[in-house]
């Protein structure tokens, strides 16, 4: 850049910086001159520095400038920024640009209507609105404004929305996302039109409030208040990723059990049930003279036994055949407040899944039992047994009264289930998880989280213990494939889906 460019450019960023501040009223420290591709008005994070485009276009005046800065010192900005913007489709963050500029604009009218005229010029379309206008009302106006034939293209003096770094789309949430904490679910549009603010807690929106909220800090940082020694529950250790190692009796476990409420009447779909009663009685069976497949390992056997003199009957085939399964199944139900998200429906989701499972495992007969977790940091992780495993009545987990609350630390109900089923007799044991996926409590969040998680599951694979998740409700993030594998994990949305995803999880978890 040269002198004369460069003198150029510092006094329009001095003249728009003492335009800001002078329409500001408090509210903005300045202006900032940006260059680049995605140069435009708007706002820093802090939404006290104006942001300039530069160079300006050849058909702005300065006074054309002066107006635009205008529209980001109005206090709407501030009003819209509370919220999360991010969830709005893209055609209704354009209309929410509009009737949000309509409200500065008329702010400025009640303010400076000397500026008015500069305005009609310069943006002709545009029209004040109620200065006071509130942010819940700025976007039904503007979800409305979506929906109709309009064209929305904003003209560059409008600028961008405040769109925090926090929030979706922003530096820090990207990092959440590959390093942090808790990955954004995503909204229904038809049950919640509007964007959340931002006072959500990190469990999610749902449930009973949680007076804790995780700090973004690593698990070296916890409080070491309380020994195991002083604390009730059951200890379990839990993976450190940033040292490869163990934090021994890290985490306390409090299993307790709940007096079952049973329903008169009990129903399984027909499918399921059919399912349990007939396809999973079935076992390969070898040493066979005929059968549908040629056991390769038999075969080679009895080939090299013939060369040496000493072959017997060739038994050589093996085929699919009636066998009766023992098999120890733990149903295990995320009871976390995200789970609550979206007016329950993930929740009522894996109520109905956790039913329809343990409905058809009754009817056949199949040795189970169903456990609700949720978490509040590592001194205290509830596990409710609904029904046990020596109970053989069907105890329908809706019909509990559970509500979501608390939060999701994942690896220590995984470790307590394996340990539990590891009591039981029975020739195989599964542990079928449900829930979202979402894993966040004090000092467990991000990587770390997924990684006690996944070591969680590869102790109990070495324990012969097979664990299949059963995810329900939409995420952006999904951590299943990597936690637990993309064989050993599926992401559901309707019931009915079960019997197909079950006949997955049983071959791969009772596969030899």
């Amino acid at each position: 850049m040269t002198a004369p460019a460069s003198a150029a450019a510092t006094a329009l960023e001095r003249s728009c910086g003492i335009t800001a501040v002078a329409f500001g009223e408090t509210r903005r420290a300045g202006a900032r001159l940006v260059t680049g591709a995605r140069r435009r008005f708007g706002l820093d994070a802090t939404l006290t520095v104006v942001h300039v485009p530069y160079p300006i276009a050849p058909d702005w005046t300065r006074r054309t400038v002066t107006c635009a800065v205008a529209l980001q010192c109005s206090p709407s900005k501030e009003r819209i920024a509370g919220y999360r913007l991010g969830e709005l489709p893209a055609r209704e963050l354009r209309a929410l640009v509009y009737v949000e500029a309509g409200v500065a604009l008329g702010w400025i009218a009640s303010r400076w209507p000397g500026l008015l005229s500069e305005f009609r010029r310069a943006l002709p379309e545009l029209e004040p609105e109620a200065e006071d206008m509130a942010a819940a009302t700025m976007f039904d106006r503007a979800i409305a404004l979506a929906g109709s034939d309009r064209p929305l293209d904003p003209p560059p003096l409008l600028g961008a929305l405040p769109l925090s770094a926090a929030g979706p789309g922003g530096a820090l949430e990207r990092l959440r996302r590959t390093r942090g904490r808790l990955p954004w679910t995503s909204g229904s549009r038809r049950r919640r039109p509007r964007p959340r603010p931002w006072s959500v807690p990190v469990g999610g929106d749902g449930g009973a409030p949680n007076r804790n909220p995780p700090p973004p800090s690593r698990p070296d940082d916890n409080d070491p208040d309380l020994t195991p020694e002083h604390r009730p529950g059951i200890p379990y250790p839990e993976w450190n990723m940033w040292t490869q190692s163990f934090r021994r009796d890290h985490v306390a476990v409090v299993e307790r059990a709940d007096a079952a409420r049973i329903p008169e009447q009990t129903s399984a779909a027909s499918d399921l049930r059919h399912w349990f009663e007939q396809h999973t009685h079935r076992a390969m069976t070898g040493r066979l003279e005929d059968g549908a497949d040629l056991d390769v390992d038999r075969y080679v056997g009895h080939y090299i036994d013939a060369l040496t003199g000493a072959a017997a009957q060739p038994r050589v085939f093996r085929d699919l055949a009636r066998a009766d399964r023992d098999v120890t199944t733990a149903v295990l139900l995320d009871g976390s407040s995200s789970l609550g998200m979206r007016g329950g429906e993930a929740f009522r989701l894996e109520l109905a899944c956790a039913d329809a499972l343990s409905s058809a495992m009754t009817r056949a007969r199949e040795r189970h039992g169903v456990f609700v977790f949720t978490g509040n940091t590592r001194h205290r992780v509830e596990v409710r047994c609904l029904k046990n495993f020596t109970d053989r009545r069907f105890v329908p987990p809706s019909a509990q009264g559970l509500v979501t609350g608390g939060y999701t630390r994942l690896g220590a109900p995984l470790r307590h289930l394996t340990a539990r089923l590891l009591a039981q007799p029975a020739q195989r044991r599964l542990l079928l998880v449900i829930g979202d996926g979402l894993l966040s409590d004090e000092g467990y969040e991000g990587r770390y989280a997924w990684a006690d998680a996944a070591h969680a599951v590869e102790e109990a694979d070495r324990a012969g213990v097979r664990i299949y998740y059963l995810g329900v409700g939409p995420v952006r993030v999904d951590p299943l494939p990597e936690v637990f594998g993309p064989r050993r994990s599926r992401r559901i949305r309707r019931v009915d889906e079960l019997p197909r995803v079950l006949a997955r999880v049983h071959r791969e978890l009772t596969a030899p």
